[in-house]
């Protein structure tokens, strides 16, 4: 292709120059040439094959054409006339990035750069490279970026670099929070080191030489304290990854960091439970084992006893039920004192204000108000059919004070004996909740009062 610097109106009169611009002509991935600007349109001085090509002419064939002769679209020739017009105004060479649509529907990005050539006639050199790949890359790059992103923040994530080389470390925004440093402070590894605590630092020195060492493929994975930034103390977790060079040696350290604080307070609670629960069995076992030898001992017969200790089983059963819909946690006097006495419905008052009792506190009064209500159903006013009891309760310096009436039952007086129940329900009080019980067989009732602190 021949060039005369007459037809282009432009300075370029050297060999270098001219052999310069064939190059660009001919280059295989650009397309070049020079618009001369119309009123309302831009006309292709010249343009090189590839140019052409695009709009599926032959070489040459975009000489002398306009941009509404190709079928652009008004909107499309303004947005050229604008950078064409600022481009010859300014004297400037310019370079931007656009999007383009193809006349074969194909849409992508041109990467431009417009000169304006000197002379009388507004003409403009232009040099187009069609960076719609590296476009494509970039979004990609930059979707892999936000959903990498979202992925860390949803799991509480932190990433960190170590350059061992050059001794440098590279913390993101959460890893410095979790570690309790500033966004702009200087980071290696010596100073990383001193924020561990005493009694763990040589565990997690070791984790980094072994993977230095290549073992397990150069990855190690540690649990460890930290101080962060608001002062509090956290739990978290590191993965690490060590890269090596083409020789062998180790270059980089790539890792996470996860606050794993509520994880480790779900696991010490697991711990605690599992104790408590052993200790419970254990506690269980025991009430179970005593309750059945003192029954034997006091039941008349096989029956008798069958019928005792079934009773004081499901009484145990029902406290159980309550506690377990609090998780074992503790239970509402209340709630105890209605299930536990659900079978005497209507028959038995019950008033007192809201009360939390603790796990065993429930224990024993639920054993307690089961021995008062069999005894009330065998000998005293449930077993009569006007009878009828009233429970109250309440508490007063800290100290629970729950009383038992009745009435309108049988004319009662003090056992010969003290029966299992009773020894049961002073055990107890003295023991289980480190109280006070005592009985009155008053001519209209019997009136039990315990005291409990709670």
């Amino acid at each position: 292709m021949t060039f005369s610097d007459d037809a282009l109106h432009n300075p370029w009169t050297d060999a270098g120059a001219a052999a310069l611009l064939k190059a660009v002509f001919e280059a295989a991935d650009v397309m070049a040439g020079v618009f001369e600007l119309l009123d309302d349109d831009y006309r292709y001085v010249i343009a090189n094959r590839n140019a052409a090509a695009f709009y599926g002419l032959p070489p040459e064939g975009l000489n002398g054409r306009c941009g509404r002769e190709l079928g652009l679209s008004e909107a499309q020739i303004a947005q050229r006339m604008s950078t064409l017009r600022r481009c010859w105004k300014s004297g400037e060479t310019l370079t931007r990035e656009y999007e383009f649509t193809g006349p074969d529907g194909r849409r992508g990005w041109f990467l431009g750069t417009f000169s304006p050539l000197a002379g009388r006639t507004p003409r403009v050199s232009f040099v187009l490279i069609d960076v719609t790949a590296r476009r494509a890359a970039q979004e990609e790059a930059e979707r892999q970026g936000a959903r990498l992103q979202l992925a860390l923040s949803a799991a509480g994530l932190g990433l960190w670099e170590y350059d061992i080389r050059a001794d440098a470390v590279t913390w993101d925004a959460r890893t410095r929070e979790l570690f309790g440093v500033e966004p702009d402070a200087a980071i290696d590894f010596a100073s990383y080191m001193a924020r561990l605590r005493p009694d763990e630092a040589p565990m997690m020195r070791a984790a980094y030489q072994a993977a230095l060492r290549g073992e397990n493929g150069g990855r190690y994975s540690v649990e460890h304290r930290t101080r962060a930034r608001d002062g509090s103390e956290r739990w978290v977790r590191s993965w690490a990854q060590v890269l090596f060079g083409a020789d062998g040696q180790a270059t980089h350290v790539l890792g996470t960091i996860q606050d794993i604080s509520e994880e480790v307070a779900a696991r010490e609670r697991q711990a605690l439970m599992v104790a408590e629960l052993n200790h419970r069995v254990k506690n269980n076992l025991a009430t179970v084992q005593s309750m059945a030898a003192q029954t034997a001992r006091g039941a008349r017969d096989l029956a008798s006893f069958k019928a005792d200790f079934e009773g004081r089983l499901v009484a145990l059963a029902r406290t159980h039920d309550v506690l377990t819909q609090n998780a074992w946690t503790g239970a509402e006097l209340s709630v105890l004192a209605a299930r536990e006495l659900e079978a005497f419905r209507g028959r038995v008052g019950v008033e007192g204000g809201a009360v939390q009792l603790t796990a065993g506190q429930a224990q024993a009064i639920g054993l307690i108000l089961h021995e008062l209500a069999t005894n009330a159903a065998k000998y005293g006013a449930l077993s009569r059919p006007a009878g009828r009891v009233e429970v109250s309760w309440g508490v007063a310096g800290g100290v629970l004070r729950l009383t038992w009436r009745e009435a309108g039952g049988p004319a009662v007086s003090a056992p010969a004996r003290t029966g299992f129940g009773t020894r049961l329900m002073q055990k107890l009080a003295r023991g289980d909740l480190r109280g006070a019980a005592r009985a009155e067989w008053a001519a209209d009732g019997l009136r039990f009062e315990l005291e409990a602190p709670l």
